[in-house]
């Protein structure tokens, strides 16, 4: 299964927080054993890695990057924002209303040919008829 995370879930399991935590470490689990394909956004990097930059933390800003970084080496993606991505994320804006970011993010995973995207934003609920949008159970 091809599974895009939201920017929340990631931040979840960075912080540790439970029990969203745990369910993040066994999807992330599921990528670095190839079970299942990940995708996030260089939106999603770029939302992250702000908290971090943001909170003056440069021993954890870089064990994120270090993170990320060592995910892409199974099947894990990190996509970056192309023409078409911009494209189809300002038609689903157009279309569904909604924060660019969350557009730019479904719009990837739409690109991407992802089965899920993973978010505890109930707002990402309005692309729900573009793809399936999924709490964490």
């Amino acid at each position: 299964m091809k599974i895009a995370l939201d920017t929340n879930i990631l931040i979840y399991f960075l912080e540790g927080i439970e029990p969203q935590a745990s369910k993040v470490e066994k999807l992330l689990s599921s990528f670095m054993k190839t079970e299942d394909d990940g995708v996030i956004s260089t939106v999603t990097v770029a939302e992250v890695l702000t908290g971090f930059y943001s909170a003056d933390d440069a021993k954890k800003t870089a064990k994120v990057k270090k993170l990320l970084n060592d995910l892409t080496l199974n099947s894990f993606k990190i996509v970056p924002v192309t023409f078409e991505i911009a494209d189809q994320a300002a038609n689903l804006r157009a279309k569904r209303g909604g924060k660019l970011p969350d557009a730019l993010i479904v719009a990837t995973a739409l690109n991407q040919a992802c089965d899920i995207v993973y978010s505890q934003d109930k707002d990402l609920q309005r692309f729900n008829k573009d793809i399936r949008i999924c709490e964490l159970s």
